[in-house]
């Protein structure tokens, strides 16, 4: 069994995070899990949350889209549109997105589905996660 992941986020502009890691959390749409070095081969789809990850100790936490995971007994690959380091994130400006995308999911006039609405709650979800990635950084 591994000792270590490999921690991997690629995302349409290149490789946004590469790291060796004990453990990673991530947030399916069946709901948060867990995985550890050994675990069995999984794949998996991602909605807009955290993605926590901790090495030596220390909880690490960024800010991801909807996309993918695949996680081997010694690796874990993700693969997602979004993505922000907690350092990265403007706070001010993820509000306003929060306010933008929130005024236009209330004005959307059809019955809750369909790719229009999806992408409405996919902006407002990538705010949200925005600011509490920001927040739980700042906390220490």
């Amino acid at each position: 069994m591994a000792d270590l992941l490999t921690l991997e986020v690629a995302t349409p502009t290149g490789l946004a995070l590469r790291t060796e890691c004990d453990a990673v959390e991530a947030p399916s749409v069946e709901g948060q899990f867990g995985i550890l070095p050994g675990h069995l081969p999984l794949l998996a789809a991602l909605k807009c949350g955290l993605l926590r990850y901790r090495t030596e100790g220390k909880e690490h936490v960024v800010a991801i889209g909807p996309g993918f995971i695949e996680a081997e007994p010694d690796r874990v690959e993700l693969l997602t549109d979004l993505f922000a380091r907690p350092e990265d994130i403007d706070v001010d400006e993820a509000k306003k997105d929060l306010a933008k995308a929130e005024e236009e999911l209330r004005k959307f006039p059809e019955v809750y589905e369909g790719p229009e609405y999806n992408e409405l709650q996919r902006n407002v979800d990538w705010a949200q996660t925005r600011l509490i990635a920001a927040e739980i950084a700042e906390r220490g």
